[in-house]
């Protein structure tokens, strides 16, 4: 996995620093960059936090760095992030009526002004 070479990189780790704080040898570093030995999902996971990317991001499944739960906090407020939970909890029937209510006001709104 060569992203896990570049991430290393990027924060300036050797492999024997990225082992010591994966608690794995240099040598299972190398054979993680190199492929031929495949990191556990644990490994994967503390990876991520250590290198503030996904685990998507690590095994080359995505090009979106952050993690959309990061994205989410970072650029949505406290009141949006509960409208996205509710949302997310409603089933497919009533997410599509509650986007009908939401253009209602909108254009109630504009009409207003």
């Amino acid at each position: 996995m060569k992203r896990i070479m570049e991430l290393r990189k990027e924060k300036h780790l050797t492999q024997i620093g990225l082992g010591l704080r994966l608690n794995v040898s240099q040598k299972m570093i190398s054979a993680y960059e190199s492929g031929t030995h495949q990191p556990s999902i644990d490994t994967l996971i503390e990876m991520s936090k250590i290198f503030n990317v996904s685990v998507d991001y690590i095994i080359e499944n995505t090009n979106i760095r952050t993690p959309v739960e990061q994205l989410t906090k970072d650029t949505l407020t406290p009141n949006e992030l509960e409208l996205l939970d509710i949302f997310k909890r409603l089933d497919p029937e009533k997410q599509q009526r509650s986007f009908g209510i939401l253009f209602a006001l909108e254009r109630y709104e504009s009409a207003q002004s």
